[in-house]
């Protein structure tokens, strides 16, 4: 456009925004503030742009400084600086950013709400607060708002609330099912997760992956490793839908939580995250806990090749082998440990020093 001697418009810049959050290009990055003063493209879409991309591209502290330096806050650019300190997990922050929009009077909206939920400390007066402002709001309809609330209420274990808001749904979605699941889990509710799923299918909804995930956590949570397995091979084959990490990881740990052991080992082995240091790690957590020698030795010695220079792997294998009276090896892995750790500890001074000296 430039070459052509066409300037650009804020909503080409707009669109140049996307393309940097979505590609998370360091060039794009750099240069989008630039050309932003050059053009004279200072809009409250354009800042919020800003404020979006940076906090997609990892930097919050540029998200911040671009939403301090804006002249009159707005909903626009209050909710990106949100979603941006809600993906950083600064959840107190993103409390008192909704605060600051009530005591201000800029207002809210369905995506302020939702991140203000899913940043709420867990308890029933925070939750029944929010909740007030929904209703009063006009947004109690609105589906991810009353999503963010059935997590909410969950997390603060007052289930029956999340259920409540569940049935008040006119015609649930899948997104709206998920949540509820998702919350009957939490609670440690496997087969009302189950009941929940097949009421799902009958209504004509296809499970997704996020869906099986937290079925699959209802079955750990209760012990259900019949269903659990039945509902994990079913994934596949009656939707075509191909497990991911997260999957095999609850999968082996809802296998080791019951001593199925050499089945956890060939399930992980047969799978694309065999060289996985931490599904390895709980593999052989669940071996000194059931005291399986055989798969435990093979799990101890898959964390120490796995990653040789993390002293926590050696560090566990030691504890294993103390259990199963192998002092020697005990031994070795405790010294291993502590000389990793050690090394770690000299490398993180001189980096602190040698920023100092500059």
């Amino acid at each position: 456009m430039q070459f052509s001697g066409k300037k650009p418009s804020a909503c080409s810049f707009l669109g140049f925004l996307k393309l940097s959050s979505a590609t998370q290009n360091i060039f794009f990055r750099e240069a989008n503030p630039l050309f932003l003063l050059k053009s004279g493209f200072e809009t409250v879409l354009v800042r919020s742009g800003l404020i979006d991309m940076y906090g997609k591209c990892g930097d919050i502290e540029s998200s911040v400084k671009v939403f301090y330096s804006v002249p009159e806050r707005t909903i626009e650019c209050c909710n990106p600086l949100m979603t941006s300190l809600l993906r950083f997990g600064l959840v107190e922050d993103v409390v008192d950013l909704f605060g600051l929009m009530v005591d201000e009077k800029i207002g809210y909206d369905e995506v302020s709400l939702s991140s203000a939920l899913k940043a709420l400390p867990f308890s029933l007066p925070s939750c029944s607060l929010l909740h007030c402002c929904t209703i009063k709001s006009g947004f109690e309809s609105d589906i991810p708002v009353v999503c963010s609330l059935i997590d909410a209420y969950s997390k603060s274990g007052e289930l029956k609330f999340s259920l409540h808001l569940f049935r008040q749904i006119p015609s649930p979605n899948v997104i709206c099912f998920t949540s509820i699941i998702s919350a009957l889990a939490r609670n440690g509710k496997g087969k009302e997760c189950l009941e929940m799923l097949d009421e799902m299918i009958q209504n004509g909804l296809k499970p997704d992956k996020v869906t099986f995930l937290s079925v699959l956590m209802g079955c750990n949570h209760s012990g259900l490793v019949e269903e659990g397995k039945l509902l994990f091979y079913s994934m596949q084959t009656h939707y075509g839908l191909h497990p991911d990490r997260q999957h095999y990881s609850c999968m082996v740990d809802l296998l080791g939580r019951v001593g199925l052991l050499d089945e956890a080992e060939r399930l992980l082995n047969d799978s694309r995250w065999e060289g996985d240091y931490v599904i390895w790690s709980s593999v052989l957590r669940s071996c000194r806990v059931h005291q399986n020698e055989q798969v435990g030795i093979r799990a101890a010695k898959m964390l120490m090749d796995l990653e040789p220079e993390n002293p926590s792997g050696w560090l566990q294998a030691s504890k294993f082998y103390s259990d199963i009276g192998d002092f020697e090896s005990m031994r070795q892995c405790r010294e291993i440990a502590v000389a990793r750790k050690v090394r770690r500890e000299i490398i993180g001074w001189s980096l602190i020093e040698v920023r100092g000296d500059h």
